[in-house]
């Protein structure tokens, strides 16, 4: 699973803390955890992959968008 992280991939470490991978390195990968935040974790610190997020919040425009309806 570590060696088949990618961009886009949803992921949780091992702390908790959810994101999606910004950019993968050798040994450590760059996750977005909200609009202003980048954290760098080693592979080893990710936990799980839940999926393949949508790009730039479609995810969130979609919700807004549902919320004005």
């Amino acid at each position: 699973m570590l060696a088949a992280l990618k961009k886009g991939d949803r992921v949780v470490t091992i702390g908790g803390i959810h994101g999606v991978i910004q950019s993968v390195k050798e040994s450590t990968v760059i996750v977005k955890v909200d609009e202003s935040t980048k954290l760098e974790f080693n592979r080893s610190a990710i936990a799980s992959v839940s999926s393949q997020a949508k790009e730039d919040g479609e995810d969130d425009k979609k919700k807004i968008e549902e919320k004005k309806d």
